[in-house]
């Protein structure tokens, strides 16, 4: 019997911060991207690239780290970050916070690169799939490839307006050159030929999405704000 396909997926939270902000606030879909319809398309994806034709089992372990200090122990803005937590925690992911030695500005949590290697080694894995965008993992490929272990990059590259400015994020050059695959990620939620977003998978549904209309809904003035009413 051939051995299972092990995989680790780790999801940089400051990337995905950054990635909904735009596609809520900016894209026409204006919706949050859905963590458990995302682990189970990395999950067909890791048997695309990794499995090899050899129909092993795929066991695949899920990561989160988040860009913000632990809330359990620096007591500031908790309940969202609880609230994110325990929806991590439902769509299957272990969630990790950033190191609290670090000066509290929001960035890149750097425990990723440290725990992908160990997991690497420890853990036996066939393969690695990380999520993000940011320079400070591009020498993360390169030392997994040297246990053997290929990486598979999911990134984004999106520009809008912003006030005056024009706002770009992109892949870091260094990681895509270094990772053994790939996928443009901005392509990939784009390809409905319809236009229309792809309901009931990547994103979330609190919103519908309706061709040529702003679905987020509009409250009348001098209500209670808490008693919300859409208007036609």
């Amino acid at each position: 019997m051939p051995q299972p396909l092990r995989i680790g997926f780790f999801l940089d939270g400051f990337t995905l911060k950054k990635v909904n902000d735009y596609y809520r606030n900016v894209h026409r879909f204006h919706s949050s991207l859905d963590f458990r319809s995302l682990r189970l398309w990395v999950e067909s994806q890791a048997i695309r690239y990794f499995e090899g034709g050899k129909y092993r089992e795929l066991q695949m372990e899920s990561h989160y780290y988040h860009p913000y200090r632990d809330p359990h122990v620096f007591a500031r803005d908790r309940e969202g970050v609880f609230r994110l937590e325990q929806t991590l925690m439902d769509a299957g992911y272990s969630v990790h916070f950033n190191n609290p030695a670090e000066s509290g500005c929001v960035g890149p949590n750097m425990l990723l690169m440290e725990d992908a290697l160990l997991f690497a080694m420890y853990r036996r894995l066939d393969a690695v799939v990380l999520l993000s965008t940011q320079g400070e993992y591009a020498p993360l490929p390169d030392r997994l490839r040297l246990l053997g272990v290929p990486t598979l990059v999911l990134g984004w590259e999106f520009i809008y307006p912003k006030a005056k400015y024009m706002v770009r994020w992109k892949t870091d050059s260094c990681l895509r050159r270094t990772c053994a695959h790939y996928v443009a990620m901005e392509k990939i939620l784009d390809s409905n030929p319809n236009g229309d977003a792809p309901c009931g998978f990547f994103f979330q549904r609190e919103h519908a999405f309706s061709k040529g209309r702003n679905p987020r809904p509009k409250v009348a003035v001098g209500r209670d704000p808490h008693a919300p009413r859409r208007l036609n």
